[in-house]
């Protein structure tokens, strides 16, 4: 089983969370406290062993609440895009988009900033003492740099589209390799997605190697260590994957489209079927969907506390138009766009209504919480984590990449992704739009962070369920400003 596999590492990386918090970059003094540590950090490093481990510790690092834990999943982005409300000041700030009347706000985006150049250090820190190393060495030496350039590229793009325009030639964030405040200045944020690329190109290079020991189904536990449970770590086809988000995000479609294509024709990550829906992606890693994903054995109780269990101060609540309310784009209202009144989307399962409130199921790990009588036979025995890149949001991204060039295939695409989820493919009288993709991507990403970056790219005007109005776009609603802890750090 994979947790047996993660917790042998557990101590290790640990301790490479605890070495790397010494060699932290942005929003913390640079101190110099390696002298110190330059022993330990040695012996960590001296082997095989101490390298896997200390990238356990990195990807360890990813499940901060403060990261893909909460706040980069499910947490902040859902809120500003008017999917959740949740009775506390900061969160009802977020939804309205005043980000500059609440300490607690501030606060909380000072955390996703610090926490991500954290991790990135601890990737950095894994890249340097690769420098000087090879295969002869290293057998995986690719598998552990292709990595970790993965997740410095992922981590800096998320950074980007959270906290900066989506105008090219505006100002940008640090693009974070070294330990050197001087070597980490601001850059425009075409110059980021640039080093985003770079990275994420290299790091496909290098993992191109294992490219044909991914199958389905999966042969987890067939290698040795490391090269098991691929899609919990950075593998090639997440790097292609992420590759396409960024020049979907970016705007170059010609290259979102080949990335896509990519990992959709490779055949190796199913669409589930529609019998699977409802639990695809609650608190586990879908066996057939999920390209990346994180393992966690504290994401889905943190995520039930906010999701699952009914707190009115406390609860993430999506909008619905229960009890006489009339929201803009309520969870139901989402759900009826492009479908007739007969069809079936498999997807509202995910939603509970109780008396007065609504549950999203979606990523809670129910059955634990409840009822594990009721679970599926192989509920213990599926790896429990955060999906933070699933082959149905690649295929969307493929069909409006598409659209304009490759009609046919981005028709099909988009029918097989809607098939999945219970609903019947366009008929011969309709035409595939921009819009009906966008509609159909608020419903599958629904609950995980991604929705709000969406309609950023697309400078969607904003649905305010809280307030039951219309927000024309704008960089005030788009753009968070990054903590002050950075600018006066540089000075």
């Amino acid at each position: 089983m994979y947790n047996k596999h993660f917790n042998i590492h557990a101590t290790r990386w640990m301790f490479a969370l605890l070495l790397g918090a010494t060699m932290l970059t942005s929003c913390n003094d640079f101190l110099d406290v390696r002298p110190k540590g330059e022993k330990l950090e040695d012996e960590l490093f001296e082997n095989a062993d101490g390298f896997e481990s200390a990238i356990y510790g990195v990807y360890g690092s990813l499940q901060s609440p403060n990261l893909y834990g909460m706040e980069f999943s499910w947490g902040m982005t859902d809120l500003m895009a008017q999917d959740f409300n949740q009775n506390i000041e900061s969160s009802k700030a977020l939804e309205r988009y005043q980000y500059d009347t609440n300490d607690e706000l501030r606060t909380r985006f000072a955390s996703v900033w610090s926490n991500a150049y954290t991790s990135i250090g601890y990737a950095n820190n894994v890249l340097k003492n690769l420098e000087g190393r090879s295969k002869s060495e290293l057998p995986l030496y690719n598998l552990y740099k292709g990595e970790m350039l993965a997740v410095r590229a992922y981590l800096h793009f998320d950074l980007l589209r959270f906290f900066c325009s989506t105008d090219l030639e505006k100002q940008g964030i640090p693009y974070t390799t070294s330990y050197s405040p001087s070597e980490n200045s601001f850059k425009k944020v075409g110059e980021v997605y640039d080093l985003i690329t770079k990275d994420l190109l290299e790091a496909e290079q290098l993992l191109s190697e294992e490219k044909d020991n991914i199958v389905y189904p999966r042969n987890n536990e067939f290698y040795f260590k490391f090269q098991n449970y691929r899609v919990t770590h950075c593998n090639y086809y997440a790097v292609l994957g992420m590759l396409a988000k960024v020049y979907w995000m970016k705007g170059d479609m010609e290259n979102a489209a080949k990335y896509a294509q990519m990992v959709v024709d490779s055949q190796k990550f199913p669409l589930a079927d529609v019998s699977e829906i409802k639990d695809l992606f609650a608190g586990k890693l879908s066996d057939k969907e999920t390209l990346w994903g994180l393992y966690s054995n504290t994401f889905s109780d943190n995520a039930g506390s906010y999701l699952y269990t009914y707190q009115s101060y406390r609860s993430y609540d999506p909008y619905y138009d229960g009890s006489g309310s009339a929201h803009l784009m309520a969870y139901d209202k989402i759900y009826e766009q492009d479908v007739t009144s007969v069809d079936q989307d498999f997807r509202k399962n995910w939603f509970v209504e109780g008396t007065g409130y609504v549950r999203c199921n979606k990523i809670v790990d129910y059955y634990s919480l409840n009822d594990r009588a009721v679970a599926p036979t192989d509920w213990a025995d599926r790896i429990s984590g955060i999906n933070m890149l699933h082959v149905s949001e690649i295929y969307l991204i493929g069909a409006e990449a598409l659209l304009q060039t490759n009609y046919a295939k981005a028709l099909e695409y988009y029918n097989k992704e809607i098939n999945s989820r219970g609903l019947p493919s366009l008929r011969a009288d309709q035409t595939l739009t921009k819009e009906m993709i966008f509609n159909e991507y608020h419903k599958e990403m629904f609950g995980e962070g991604q929705v709000w970056y969406n309609m950023k790219r697309l400078n969607k005007d904003i649905n305010s369920n809280l307030d039951v109005k219309v927000i024309p776009a704008s960089e005030d609603i788009y753009v968070i400003p990054i903590p002050q802890a950075e600018f006066d750090y540089r000075n």
